[in-house]
This record gives structure tokens, sequence and C-alpha cells, in this order.
């Protein structure tokens, strides 16, 4: 009995001092990897971790552990997980997973790391070191891989995300980001925080981002920056098809050329870069600071190819190119870039014999059926917008270029402005209406077609057509075709007018040189006392061809031929017939006052409305 006693106590005291791990290598069940479902206590929605495979096991029956070795497999809920090694705890129904780690769900998810932790009770699975995530949708159309260094997978709710720095992939882009996610189910990635999408095109920045990987879309709403070798778009809302490269851009977002030159701005702007084009809705702002021109409008069109724009509704635009700015409104506006090619080839011009200027010679040698007079500005023709030159010298500076030769074939750049339709315009040294317009950067002329009211100061220019011919900031000359017809206020009664087929007027200094009427000229004109007060004397002439020259702005002489035929009739023996001549029309209430002036509607009165002239090639029923 003593010796039984003894024995039990050393028996004792041995468990007692024996090691808190007591592993048993136990034999690991084999079993198919397609395990049938277990028929799970119904009362708890929480699946078992299956063992399916393992080389080798030991068994810690303290902690319920199971330690697996070599070629481990483990299933649940659809989801397989191979590894080299695996700490399983059945009590609470974990696992630990190290070193080739690959977790299979379906035939399209694939999940590789270092190392695994995986609760079943929650289905979330932790990924570390070396994290790889494959999706191959069930059509292969665009497979997606995630890298990143620590993963957390959860399968209820079939989300991915790290938060320590990852990267996208997929056949077209890569995308990188401090925190992200992508959700399989769905194919919708999001990141946050330094976030950069790298396209073989372009390069994406922004602070937060959604990405459908399956139409290869980006959505963006925070400030984003995209840059491409054809410009740099700012935007903070909308989305960009990175396939297609068409875009969604809103809240005022920026488009600017890659020579940083030119600007598009709007509320919404449909981009479509490969084929260089934009529509922009609403508050369109587009300029182009070399040529030195503003469109806006509540609607536009923009050709980056071909430097076009469009703008309507609301559209006005701002040509500060001259030095003084224009302002022009027209239901429509364009601008357009023309390039011309310049061959190689020698000019040749023809000196054009020019007429001498009036001095007295020429005036004792005037013919006899000329009138020739000097009266105190019978046309007041001294405030008159200024030019630059008398035209009569250009053709001998043209003639200076003969000689000139082409070496080489060049291209001509220059820019168009058309506006159609209730054209106004407003700059400070003249304002005008008509019904369509064009400007060309090439020659510098500013061009009015129909029923064009030109006016600068207190006078009035009309006729069929008005040609500006600019130089800078000044005119050259004015050339006004088929009815013109010249007013200037003197007072609210009193108006000096002149009318012919064809109205000519230069300038030299910025001030008025030269003007020459030609074909049915008639004029109506009241001088003035040194004082400036009218002398009450009404001189009306008619004749064929009539030119006055200026000196400083101010009257010097006329002539009129050939045959003119003129009279002078005082204030108290005129009748109102005599105080106008026929198509005499005051527009005063159309004329754009300011810059903002512009968009008010023009409309003629109905007794201010000019009988309908025939046409050349107009025929009777």
């Amino acid at each position: 009995m003593s010796v039984l006693c003894l024995i039990a106590l050393y028996v004792s005291a041995q468990t007692a001092i024996s090691p808190r791990f007591d592993l048993e290598e136990l034999p690991v069940q084999q079993t198919p990897q397609n395990p049938q479902k277990k028929k799970d206590d119904p009362k708890s929605p929480v699946k078992v971790i299956e063992i399916i495979k393992a080389d080798s096991g030991f068994w810690n029956r303290g902690q319920s552990l199971q330690i697996l070795k070599h070629n481990v497999v483990l299933f649940h809920e659809g989801a397989f997980l191979y590894c080299d090694s695996a700490y399983y705890y059945s009590n609470m129904n974990t696992f630990e997973a190290f070193d080739n780690v690959r977790m299979e769900q379906g035939d399209t998810l694939f999940l590789y790391g270092s190392y695994i932790h995986y609760d079943g009770n929650t289905r979330l699975a932790k990924v570390r070191e070396n994290v790889r995530l494959e999706h191959s949708p069930a059509d292969k159309s665009n497979p997606v891989t995630l890298f990143t260094d620590s993963l957390n997978y959860d399968r209820t709710l079939n989300v991915g995300y790290y938060f320590d720095g990852g990267m996208l992939v997929d056949s077209l882009n890569d995308l990188t980001s401090f925190w992200g996610q992508y959700e399989p189910s769905f194919k919708m990635a999001t990141f946050r925080d330094s976030v950069i999408l790298t396209n073989p095109n372009f390069k994406l920045y922004s602070d937060e981002l959604k990405y459908d990987t399956d139409k290869r879309i980006a959505l963006f709403s925070t400030p984003t920056t995209i840059v491409s070798d054809s410009g740099t778009i700012y935007t903070s809302n909308g989305w960009y098809n990175t396939a297609t490269e068409e875009s969604l851009l809103l809240d005022q977002s920026r488009i600017v050329n890659k020579e940083g030159n030119r600007f598009l701005s709007g509320d919404s702007i449909f981009y479509y870069k490969n084929e260089g084009y934009g529509e922009v809705f609403g508050h369109m702002f587009l300029q182009d600071t070399t040529d030195r021109v503003i469109l806006i409008g509540n609607y536009g069109y923009y050709n980056e190819l071909k430097n076009y724009a469009m703008a309507t509704d609301s559209a006005y635009c701002i040509e500060y190119s001259q030095g003084d700015s224009l302002f022009a409104h027209a239901d429509t506006l364009k601008l357009i870039t023309v390039t011309d090619s310049i061959y190689p080839r020698k000019l040749e011009l023809k000196k054009e014999i020019q007429p001498k200027p009036l001095d007295s010679a020429s005036i004792n040698e005037s013919p006899s059926d000329s009138l020739i007079f000097d009266i105190s500005n019978p046309l007041g023709l001294d405030s008159v917008p200024p030019l630059q030159e008398d035209l009569a010298t250009k053709p001998a500076e043209l003639d200076s270029i003969s000689s000139l030769a082409v070496a080489d074939t060049t291209l001509l750049t220059y820019r168009i402005l058309k506006a159609y339709r209730n054209v106004r315009f407003y700059r400070s040294d003249i304002q005008g209406i008509c019904d369509s317009l064009q400007f060309s950067s090439k020659d510098s002329i500013l061009h009015m077609y129909k029923d064009p009211v030109l006016w600068n100061t207190n006078r009035q220019l009309s006729g069929d057509t008005i040609d500006i011919f600019m130089n800078d900031s000044t005119i050259d000359y004015m050339h006004i075709k088929n009815h013109a017809f010249s007013i200037e206020e003197k007072d609210s009664i009193h108006f000096n007018q002149l009318k012919s087929r064809s109205l000519k007027i230069f300038f030299k200094n910025k001030k008025v040189n030269q003007v020459l009427a030609e074909g049915n000229v008639e004029t109506i004109t009241y001088p003035e006392e040194k004082d400036g007060q009218l002398s009450g004397l009404l001189n009306w002439l008619e004749g064929s061809y009539l030119r006055i020259n200026m000196k400083d702005g101010k009257f010097e002489r006329l002539a009129a031929w050939p045959k003119p035929v003129g009279k002078t009739t005082p204030f108290h023996l005129a009748t109102p017939d005599q105080l106008r001549l026929t198509e005499f029309f005051w527009y005063d209430y159309l004329r754009p006052l300011n810059k903002d002036d512009i968009f008010r509607r023009s409309v003629r009165k109905s007794t201010d409305v000019r009988p309908k002239r025939s046409a050349i090639f107009d025929r009777e029923d």
C-alpha cells in the first residue's frame, strides 16, 4: 500500500509540473475538395470551418488548437483556403494560415498573401504581406488585380479594403492610393488619399475616386487634375471614360490646352478628347490669350483640333487684340482658325496711278464742269473716328515688295470672328448694329452686313455693307457700300447729311484725312461760325462725285464733279422737306451705350424701316 501511495503521488506531481501544451499527433482526415454541406444547428447562422486536407497535424486539447502542416486545405461557406501551415481554433471558429496562402472563392476571385487570419463567425479575412487579390469576371472581359501589404476582406459584404497604400491594375489603367477598397460584386473600386490613375494617354490626380472596372470609368467628386499631351483638365465633379476618353465635367470645370494659352470652362462640359471637341452647357467661357479674344455664352461648342469655337444663347465676345476692347453680341458667334499655305513665288505688283492730292495747282486745272469751294466744315467731318493714314499711299508701299521672293513654303495662321443675327457691338470710339458681322485678323478688316449702322460721337453711318479697315488700335479707313448715308447731329433739328452710292473715309494720324463719295452724291450741310454757332444757312449740293480734304481733322477743301448743282437757303426760308434727304432715319435709340447694353434687342420703329430695295437679280413674277 505504501508503495502504491508513493507511485500515485509521483504521477500527480508529474502532471502538475508538466508543460501547458499537450500536443498529440493525430491523423487528419483526407476529404475531397467538394465537401457536402453539414447540417448545422438551424438556430445558428454560423457555419463551422472544415479541414479538408493536411499532410500532418497536432492537437492541443487544452486550447482546442489544431496545428496543420504541409498542403493544408480549409473550407468555409464556398471558399477554399490553401497554405503551407495553419493554426485552427475550433472553439472560436477561426484559423491563422502561413506561407503561400491562397483563398479561392468560386472561379472568379483569388486572394494571395504570406499570412491570413480568418474569422468564420464574422467571415472577415485579414491578409498581410505580399497581398494580391485577383478578380476575373465570368466573361473574362477585364481582369483586375489589387496589390498591397495589408488587406481586409469582408466576405459578408464581399468587399476588400486596404489602409496602408495599394495599387489596382487592370488591362488599361494603374490606380494607386493610400486607402482603397474593391467590391467584386459591383466591379467597383473606391480610392482615397493621394489617388493617381495612370493611363498610356494621361494621368489623373485626385483625393477621392471611384472606378468602374467593367466600363473603365473614373468618377470623381473632389478636386481632380487630368494631364495629357493635349492639355490639362481641372475639375471637381464628373466622370471620365478611360477607354474612350469621353467625359462629363461639372461645376465649372476647366480645360487648358498644352500651350497654356487657351482656356475653356463651363457649368457642364461633355468632352470627347479623341475627337478633340467638347460641348458646353451653362456659363461657357473660352479665352485665347495669344489671339486676345474671349467667347462667352450659355451653350458652346469647341474643337481643339481645328481651333474652332461657337457660342449661342446670350453669346458675346471680347476682342482685345486692338488695344481698345471690342464687345460684340449676337445670336450665334463663331471663332474660326484658318491656316493657309504660302508657296514659293515672286510677287509681281503693278504700280497703279494715284490721283494727285488737291493743291492750288490742281484746283486751277480742274475742269469747267467741276465745283471746288471752301466753306466752314460743310459736312462736319472733323469728328469722324480716327484712322491711321491716307489709303492713297498704300499702292506705293505695296510696290516696294514687288521684288520680294519667298524662299520656302510657309504657313499663315489667322483667326476669323463671325457673328450672326441681331449683332450689336460696342467700343469706346465706335458702336454698331447689323444682321451679321465678320472680322479677320489676317487683314484686320471688320465687315458689317445687312442694314448696318455705325456710330461715332454724334455721327451715324449706314448702308448695305460697311467695311472697317483696322490697324492696331486705330482705323485706317471705312468703306460704306451701296446706299451710303452719313448723318451728323448738330442739334435736335439740324443734321449734316451726305448720301451716295459709295462712301470712303480715310484717316491719318487718327484724324480724318479725306472723304470720297461716288455716285448719286447729295449733301445737306449747316456751316458754323467761328464760335461754333450755326450760321443760319442750309447748303444743298448734288453731283456724281465729291471729295473732301481735311487737315488735322478740320475741313480744308471740297471738290465735286462733273456738273454739280447746289444752292444755299436761309433757315427762315427752308421748308421741313428741305431739312432732310430722302431715306433719312436717325437710329439713336438703337445705339449701344456701353458694353452691357449690347444685350438689348434692336427693334426698329415701324416708321424707320427703309423700303425694300431692288437687287441686281430680282425678277418680276
